[in-house]
């Protein structure tokens, strides 16, 4: 057997069930062989039009391949001794990965070979899709950290809820001192540029902290908040209401979108032609 098939085999049996082809279980082994008879048939059809064409799989990215793959194996647990019995040692690795890459080059000059999407069908999804370009709302936003570690001395939970507190009833009577107060005493990243965490939307905090920070008004600075990272004080500088995206970028991203998309569609439909 051509050692590219044994590695589509693994390959095959990796996607559908994150295990390899000899640890199936009888049923899935009869569901299994059917879609890999297939696979087979369409992996040989896609070279030989990619080695008609003229194509061939240059030596840096079989390397890049292999070394791709080699990260891959590690992480399923495959053993290279149980591939190597199989042929796909280093040098059969070498020839299904030469295999791989002339898959992928083929399958991308199709993709390229894709229609575009004209600005008539750009600008009916946008308008039929104007819903999903809003931008959310966003709170310029700085922050202090002080985190509690009960290992190590002065960092239990009573002196750091000490500690934090003095720096919020300052913050309170002098709430322009806190990017000094935070480079100061901060303990998380953002402490080098004052505390300045950018414009934050939901979703991108811990919920204590998001909730914290979505209740305050433009100026506000909150009580302390706790999170599994330490005691926080949190300051929210300035308020972006939800808004529509400028309709250039919309329309830019619904380009990008809708010509994946396209793409995609052609290289099934190719691949079913096969």
């Amino acid at each position: 057997m051509e050692v590219w098939r044994i590695f589509s085999r693994l390959k095959l049996s990796m996607a559908l069930y994150q295990t390899p082809p000899w640890s199936l279980t009888a049923q899935q082994l009869t569901d299994f062989e059917p879609r890999y008879a297939k696979q087979l048939i369409l992996e040989g059809r896609v070279v030989e039009h990619a080695l008609a064409e003229g194509l061939c799989a240059a030596e840096n990215d079989i390397r890049a391949a292999m070394a791709n793959l080699d990260e891959r194996l590690k992480q399923s647990h495959v053993a290279p001794r149980q591939l190597a019995r199989l042929g796909l040692d280093a040098r059969g690795m070498y020839q299904a990965m030469t295999h791989e890459v002339l898959l992928d080059n083929m399958l991308a000059r199709v993709m390229q070979a894709a229609p575009t999407p004209t600005e008539d069908q750009v600008l009916r999804w946008y308008q039929e899709h104007q819903q999903q370009f809003l931008r959310p709302e966003q709170r310029d936003t700085s922050h202090i950290l002080l985190t509690v570690d009960e290992d190590q001395a002065d960092c239990h939970m009573e002196q750091v809820t000490a500690r934090i507190a003095a720096l919020h009833l300052r913050l309170v009577n002098h709430i322009d001192e806190f990017a000094s107060l935070a480079k100061r005493h901060s303990e998380c990243p953002s402490a080098l540029e004052g505390g300045n965490l950018g414009w934050i939307s939901r979703g991108l905090l811990f919920f204590p902290l998001e909730q914290a920070l979505f209740d305050l008004p433009a100026g506000g600075i909150s009580d302390i908040v706790t999170s599994e990272m330490g005691l926080h004080i949190l300051l929210c500088r300035a308020i972006r209401l939800a808004a529509p995206i400028p309709r250039e970028q919309a329309l830019e991203q619904v380009r990008k979108q809708l010509g994946e998309r396209m793409r995609q569609q052609y290289q099934r439909q190719w691949l079913n032609a096969l």
